[in-house]
């Protein structure tokens, strides 16, 4: 797992990438470069990030009708 900070000299903009990571994990290992560097413009989940969420539904609905 990695952040990649990419800076864009001809628009001054940055990009955090986290690599890696699956779910929530990508916001909380990104948040602390966030703050550091100002405020979150436009933020998009790559198919990883859903992952997660996906899987405990999954689950969820698996005790469900276990029960």
């Amino acid at each position: 797992m990695e952040i990649e900070i990419i800076f864009d000299s001809e628009t001054g903009k940055v990009k955090i990438e986290a690599v890696g990571f699956n779910g929530a994990g990508c916001t909380a290992a990104t948040q602390p470069f966030e703050n550091a560097l100002g405020v979150v413009v436009e933020r998009e989940y790559k198919p990883e990030y859903e992952e997660q969420r996906l899987t405990r539904n999954h689950n969820t609905l698996q005790n469900r009708v276990r029960y």
